[in-house]
């Protein structure tokens, strides 16, 4: 997978997530619903941790081997005026 490839699944899973934990306050599910819901939770929970450690292990392998992103930001010189 590329970078852009895990940075989107991770927004995914994300939004998936917090849609989730939303519906799960819904009082007309029954407990096997919520308990399924819950399941699934789990997964895409360990999914997003997976792609979270692989985003980690592709940037500290580009900064290995010297390729920085090219996105990096530096600290800005301000100055205020008065």
């Amino acid at each position: 997978m590329t970078e852009p490839e895990i940075q989107n699944h991770i927004a995914t899973l994300q939004r998936w997530l917090e849609a989730a934990w939303r519906r799960l306050g819904d009082p007309a599910l029954t407990a096997f619903d919520k308990r399924e819901l819950r399941n699934q939770m789990r997964e895409a929970d360990a999914s997003l941790r997976r792609c979270l450690a692989l985003s980690v292990e592709l940037k500290s392998s580009r900064k290995a081997t010297g390729t920085a992103d090219v996105r990096a930001f530096a600290k800005p010189d301000l100055r205020f005026l008065a």
